[in-house]
C-alpha cells in the first residue's frame, strides 16, 4: 500500500511565508504601513459614497424632485398631454384646470359636523406619487384625502361627505353640490398639505360651472356646454428618475412651446457635488497611491538587497531564477491582504462612530459614511494590484542574481 503524504505548498512560497515569520516585525510595519495609507482612503470614499448617496436617495425619495410644471397657463390638449405620458421618461401626467378653478367652495362632513372652506383640490390617476401605494378615485364621486384634511374633517375611508361648489350667474349666488365618499387617506406628498385628489371629471366639472356651464352628469344646471374639445391650462408631470427630468423638461417645452419650472438647481448641486468630491477624493487617492506603491517598491526591492547572498545561495544549488520572483510577489500579496483586513476594520469602526454623530441628520436606513461589498472588493483588487506591481521591481532584481555572487560573497 503507497502512504500519500499531505500536499504542501510549492517551495517559493513557503520560503516567502518563512521568510516573512522570520521577520515578522518588520512584515508588521509593512502591513501597519500599508493599512495606514488604506483606512483613510476607505473612510473618505465611504463619505463620499455615503453623503452623495444620501442626497440622492433623499432627492428620488421626495417625488417634488421629479415635478415638471408649466411656468403660466397655456392650452393643452388631449393629444399634448397623450404624447407627454408617451414619452419613456414619464412616470406620471395629469392634465390640470385654472387654479381659480381647482377648488371648492366648502367639503362637509355631516356626521362630524365639520367642514373645510376653500379647499384645493388636484387631480389624480393611478400611478400619481401623491396617492403613494393607495388606488386612484374611480369617479367623480370619489375622492382620497390628505392627512390634515382628514384630520380636519375627522373622515377616514369610507366617510361620506358632502362637495359644494359656488358660482355667480346672472347677479345670483349658485350653489351646487355633490355626496362624495373618502375611499384613502394619503401620507404622500400633497401640495397644498390641505387637499383632495380626485378624478379628473370632478375637476372639468368644476371648471365647467363656474364659468356658467351645465355638467349633466352631476345633474347640475347651467348653459350648454360648448362643442369643442377641451383645452387644459397646465399639466402635472413626473419624470421615472431625477436624472431624466431636465431632459424631459428640455423635450417637452419645446414640444408645447412653453417653459417649464422644474426642481433641476437642487439636483444640479448634488451633481456638482458628486463631481468635485470625486476630483478630489481621486487626487487625493492617487498621491496617496503613488506614495504608498514607491515606499512598498522601495521596502521590498532593500529586502532583496538585503538577502542578496541568501539568493544567490538558492540560485546556485539550482532554484531558478523564475522561482525567486514568486517571493516578493507573494510576501507583497500577503501585505496587501494584511493590510485590508486592518484597513476594513478600521473603516467599520468610524463609520459606525460617524453614524452616530450624524444620528440625528440621518433618516432609519441612511448611513453618512457607506462602503457596499462590490466597492470595497474593486478596493481589494487594486491594492492587491499595486501591490504585485511594486513587487515587480524586487522580483526582477532576485531574478538577476547571478549562482556566482553567493560564491564570491561566500
Amino acid at each position: 500500500m503507497r502512504l500519500r503524504l499531505p500536499l504542501r505548498p510549492p517551495l517559493p512560497l513557503r520560503l516567502a511565508v518563512q521568510d516573512m515569520v522570520a521577520d515578522r516585525r518588520l512584515s508588521l510595519c509593512q502591513i501597519l504601513a500599508l493599512a495606514a495609507v488604506l483606512a483613510p482612503l476607505l473612510v473618505l470614499f465611504g463619505l463620499r459614497e455615503g453623503v452623495i448617496g444620501t442626497m440622492a436617495d433623499r432627492l428620488v425619495r421626495d417625488p417634488a424632485n421629479r415635478l415638471i410644471v408649466p411656468v403660466a397657463s397655456g392650452g393643452f390638449g388631449a393629444d399634448d398631454i397623450a404624447a407627454i405620458a408617451a414619452d419613456p421618461r414619464t412616470a406620471f401626467v395629469t392634465p390640470e384646470t385654472r387654479a381659480i378653478a381647482a377648488g371648492l367652495a366648502r367639503l362637509r362632513n355631516p356626521e362630524a359636523r365639520t367642514s373645510i372652506s376653500g379647499l384645493a383640490i388636484q387631480p389624480s390617476g393611478q400611478g400619481d406619487p401623491m396617492l403613494g401605494r393607495l388606488p386612484a378615485p374611480a369617479g367623480p364621486d370619489r375622492l382620497v384625502l390628505s392627512r390634515a384634511a382628514a384630520e380636519r374633517l375627522q373622515a377616514g375611508p369610507g366617510t361620506a361627505l358632502i362637495a359644494e361648489v359656488s358660482r355667480q350667474r346672472g347677479g345670483r349666488f349658485e350653489l351646487a353640490r355633490l355626496p362624495v365618499t373618502v375611499v384613502g387617506i394619503t401620507d404622500g406628498p400633497v401640495r397644498p398639505e390641505t387637499a383632495a385628489l380626485v378624478h379628473l371629471d370632478l375637476l372639468t366639472a368644476t371648471e365647467d360651472f363656474r364659468e356658467g356651464l351645465a355638467v349633466p352628469a352631476l345633474g347640475w344646471r347651467g348653459d350648454p356646454p360648448p362643442d369643442r374639445p377641451r383645452r387644459y391650462a397646465r399639466f402635472r408631470l413626473y419624470a421615472s428618475t431625477i436624472y431624466e427630468v431636465e431632459g424631459l423638461a428640455a423635450d417637452t417645452a419645446r414640444h408645447l412651446g412653453v417653459e417649464l419650472r422644474t426642481n433641476g438647481a437642487e439636483i444640479r448641486r448634488m451633481q456638482a457635488l458628486d463631481r468635485n468630491l470625486g476630483r478630489v477624493f481621486w487626487m487625493v487617492a492617487g498621491l496617496a497611491g503613488i506614495g504608498c506603491l514607491v515606499a512598498l517598491a522601495a521596502n521590498l526591492r532593500a529586502q532583496v538587497e538585503r538577502k542578496r547572498r541568501d539568493l544567490a545561495v538558492l540560485r546556485l544549488i539550482g532554484f531558478p531564477a523564475r522561482a525567486l520572483v514568486v517571493v516578493p510577489l507573494t510576501q507583497a500579496a500577503a501585505f496587501a491582504a494584511g493590510a485590508l483586513a486592518l484597513a476594513g476594520l478600521a473603516y467599520l469602526g468610524l463609520a459606525a462612530a460617524l453614524d452616530r454623530v450624524f444620528a440625528g441628520d440621518l433618516a432609519p436606513g441612511e448611513r453618512i459614511a457607506r462602503l457596499s461589498a462590490e466597492d470595497f472588493g474593486i478596493w481589494a483588487a487594486v491594492t492587491l494590484a499595486a501591490a504585485l506591481l511594486a513587487a515587480g521591481w524586487a522580483g526582477a532584481r532576485a531574478a538577476g542574481i547571478a549562482p556566482a555572487e553567493g560564491l564570491r560573497d561566500g
